[in-house]
């Protein structure tokens, strides 16, 4: 009687430890992809991590990823780049089966300053010019009101001339420019006795007429 006893005892502690033993080998793979939300392009090289914790990697090129063998239960996954916004998915792991878990990623907006992309001038044409001994460059530019909604009351750019030798400098200033308003001008440089090698803008300043009117480019 004894003996039957403890072959029953034995029997029960078996099946208890082998459900055990099942429980702790339920496993099942998270799938998914990481995606530009502008583009719709895969995104790699995200940082891809659970939680509850499993293992932390990074996407593919295309945007995919696995996670293998996550223990069976809820997650939330997590997804992040730099220059993107975070964002996470919740999926549940069945035993032995693979759930997606595909994520958005919306890149983040550059703030720039207000005064930017408002006016855009550029070189024309310059050219070296000689008058008995004195050097000059002559130069053709234009400038452009780009922004959208911004009209400019009065603006200057600024020129550096190079040379092999010395660096030179002007200003050139106008008025009223309006939204999608493009002008052009001119303007002779004495530059001594020296060739010029360049014309290029260094900079912008404009101001709306308002109060805190000023900005540059």
């Amino acid at each position: 009687m004894k003996a039957v006893l403890i072959q029953a005892v034995l029997v029960l502690l078996l099946v208890s430890c082998a459900k055990d033993s099942v429980g702790v080998d339920e496993y099942g793979n998270i799938q998914g992809r990481v995606i530009d939300s502008e583009t719709g392009e895969g995104i790699g090289s995200v940082n891809v991590t659970t939680t509850p914790p499993t293992v932390a990697i990074l996407s593919e090129n295309d945007g995919s990823f696995t996670i293998s063998e996550a223990p069976v239960g809820s997650y939330t996954v997590q997804a992040r780049k730099p220059g993107y916004i975070n964002n996470s998915v919740s999926v549940t792991v069945g035993e032995w089966k693979s759930v997606r878990a595909d994520l958005l990623l919306e890149p983040e907006e550059e703030e720039l300053p207000a005064e930017n992309n408002v006016l855009q001038a550029n070189v024309s044409s310059w050219y070296n010019a000689q008058s008995g001994d004195s050097s000059f460059v002559e130069v053709e530019y234009s400038i452009e009101n780009i922004s959208e909604r911004t009209d400019v009351s009065e603006y200057e750019i600024y020129f550096e001339i190079e040379t092999g030798g010395e660096t030179f400098y002007f200003d050139a200033a106008g008025t009223d420019l309006k939204v999608d308003q493009k002008s052009f001008g001119e303007f002779r440089k004495y530059i001594r006795s020296e060739t010029a090698s360049d014309v290029i803008i260094d900079n912008t300043w404009f101001s709306d007429g308002s109060e805190d009117d000023s900005g540059s480019n």
